[in-house]
């Protein structure tokens, strides 16, 4: 976020969408564990908003795929949780900020999105 002027540096949507969430835990058959019923509920090109039925712990990293949005093409990337907030409902809002994203990779995310707002 650009503090002088209050403004964000990339433009954040609400979409809808199923995202893939894998996170490497031990205690797990092949060392990973896959976060079932993720759905996103916003997306920037420096992070997404999940909503999830599984509670993700704080600053730990994860790996996601999603199809972007406005095209047919994947993402894959990590991230790190920054935020978790239980739901009235039993589910969690899961704040994840994307990370070891290059810049032509966050333009290109940022693109598709600004796509989808107009």
């Amino acid at each position: 976020m650009n503090t002088e002027t209050g403004k964000r540096k990339y433009v954040r949507i609400n979409d809808e969408f199923n995202v893939r969430v894998v996170q490497k835990d031990d205690a797990y058959r092949r060392g990973i564990h896959e976060i079932k019923t993720t759905r996103s509920i916003n997306i920037s090109a420096s992070g997404i908003l999940i909503n999830s039925t599984e509670p993700l712990k704080l600053d730990s990293i994860v790996n996601i795929s999603f199809i972007k949005p406005n095209t047919f093409d994947f993402f894959r990337g990590a991230g790190r949780i920054v935020r978790v907030e239980k739901n009235k409902d039993g589910t969690y809002r899961i704040a994840i900020q994307f990370i070891n994203l290059n810049e032509k990779d966050m333009k290109e995310l940022d693109y598709y999105i600004r796509l989808g707002k107009k």
